[in-house]
């Protein structure tokens, strides 16, 4: 009798404890935890918000799925086709932000993340399956980066993701699109020590479909000057601080101000690059307030300026390129000033270049 008490108690325990981890995986969910548009419930019509903070009592582990009574089933694709029947979407005005996101809104972002599809230019370049850097789409099949992201791995297979956001999770309401890059052009006057001329174009095997997520950026007229504008944003996956141990999960974004050449080079005099140092004219500056700024990881990505006719309609007015640590006071980040290659981008986009 006694053993069996013990066995008893002891599959009780076992049960326990399994309804404990079972929980522990959908949290407090009764239902299914799915992707929100994998929900038909009423009451996730409408625009609908996620808490990007780890909650302990949140109805679902990942912060990205809902706890839903009706799930959608899967769409049926037809075999003879292999296509999926979807809302076709175009390519809106280029520089169009998604102020409230694409599909859902975030809240409680308190270290300057995105909403998702704020930014549906931003796209992430790979070699392999290796994150490199930054871009910015301004054609269905062009990329624009850095130079220095792309000129030791001209032989490499890179890859182009668009509609990306947060970087752990494949759980986004819209997926992201991938394609590969089948040309590197990068400027003829690029200086790999002294980063001079420092864009690449990427020419991709296939355009991207657009989508909400995925549109393009405008280029800036040629020569056009960004001079002490202040709302100029600056997109990237790169690191919190120089001594941050890894890349950041969701796409981030940093509002800075533009400064002049004069006032930027007599800024940069003052930190180990000495009294005589000389900014080249391939180069724009932005930031200078402690803990605001671009860092490594962000190479590549655009710091893009509202037009003057739209404030909401952005143009590519800069490439990270280089930077004297991560978010010092008095010390701003180096760009290669985009507007200042627009012809040679027009140039190479229309016709072949032996680069």
């Amino acid at each position: 009798m006694a053993s069996s008490i013990k066995l008893s108690t002891a599959m009780l325990l076992f049960l326990v404890i399994l309804k404990v981890m079972i929980a522990g995986v959908n949290g407090a969910c009764d239902g299914t935890c799915v992707p929100l548009n994998q929900c038909a419930d009423d009451n996730f019509g409408g625009e609908h918000f996620f808490d990007i903070r780890f909650q302990e009592d949140a109805d679902c582990e990942d912060y990205l799925k809902v706890c839903c009574q009706n799930v959608i089933p899967p769409v049926t694709i037809d075999p003879a086709s292999g296509d999926q029947i979807k809302e076709p979407h175009i390519f809106n005005d280029c520089g169009t932000r998604n102020m409230d996101g694409a599909g859902f809104r975030i809240t409680h972002a308190t270290q300057g993340e995105t909403e998702f599809g704020e930014f549906p230019w931003m796209v992430a370049l790979f070699a392999g399956d290796s994150y490199v850097c930054g871009g910015s789409l301004i054609r269905p099949n062009v990329v624009v980066t850095a130079g220095h992201c792309v000129f030791s791995r001209q032989n490499e297979r890179l890859v182009i993701r668009a509609g990306e956001w947060d970087s752990k999770t494949t759980d986004e309401v819209l997926a992201f699109q991938e394609q590969k890059v089948s040309r590197v052009i990068i400027h003829e006057n690029y200086h790999q020590k002294f980063l001079f001329n420092d864009i690449a174009l990427l020419i991709l095997e296939k355009p991207f479909h657009p989508d909400e997520h995925i549109q393009l950026l405008c280029l800036a007229p040629q020569g056009k000057s960004f001079d002490n504008e202040q709302n100029c944003i600056a997109t990237g996956w790169g690191k919190e601080r120089f001594d941050s141990p890894s890349y950041q999960n969701i796409l981030k974004k940093v509002e800075l101000p533009i400064m002049d050449h004069e006032n930027c080079q007599s800024a940069f005099r003052k930190t180990r690059l000495g009294a005589t140092f000389q900014l080249h004219r391939s180069f724009m500056c932005a930031g200078g307030e402690e803990g605001v700024d671009t860092c490594t990881g962000d190479g590549g990505s655009p710091l893009a300026c509202p037009s003057a006719e739209n404030g909401n309609r952005y143009q590519l007015a800069g490439i990270v390129a280089w930077g004297i640590g991560c978010g010092q006071a008095g010390v701003p980040g180096a760009y290669a000033k985009a507007s200042l290659h627009t012809d040679w981008i027009e140039r190479n986009i229309d016709g072949p270049s032996d680069n």
